[in-house]
């Protein structure tokens, strides 16, 4: 039993390490501009898979008192914000090299926002990285993000 407690805690730790990238800071805020308030979340993350890539895809979702999610955005690292634009072609953005790879260890900015208006009341807020696709040697394959064949 011991055993088979040993290897859980192995394959639990394995997957959650080989999410490819970390947040290592984040803080959240209100702001207002352009005649609106939002909340603001900005941070770091860096790259932790040991090889580039295409981009890392962060998840904030605003919680209330109770933890539940009360609301969803995602967004990109700072190179990769193109693809978060809804009037842009992501496979097309990527085919093009207009989204510079995040190198092994590099570290770059993310941000995010939720719209005061939009956005039911929260009390805090959890930043999830949840995709780190590697950088392919030629720009443009599968698993762009809008892309067939993308997982």
């Amino acid at each position: 039993m011991r055993l088979l407690l040993l290897a859980l805690l192995l394959v639990a730790r394995t997957a959650a390490a080989g999410t490819g990238a970390k947040v290592v800071e984040h803080h959240g805020r209100w702001e207002s501009g352009y005649g609106v308030e939002f909340y603001n979340v900005v941070g770091r993350l860096r790259n932790t898979s040991g090889h580039a890539l295409r981009y890392v895809k962060v998840r904030i979702d605003a919680l209330d008192a109770r933890g539940k999610v009360v609301a969803s955005t995602t967004t990109y690292n700072e190179s990769a914000e193109g693809l978060a634009v809804p009037d842009l072609d992501p496979a097309e953005l990527l085919r093009s090299g207009k989204v510079k790879p995040l190198g092994a260890d590099a570290e770059e900015r993310f941000r995010g926002s939720f719209l005061k208006e939009e956005t039911p009341a929260f009390k805090d807020y959890r930043v999830t990285v949840v995709a780190t696709p590697p950088a392919e040697p030629s720009a443009g394959h599968a698993g762009a993000p809008g892309a067939r064949g993308a997982n």
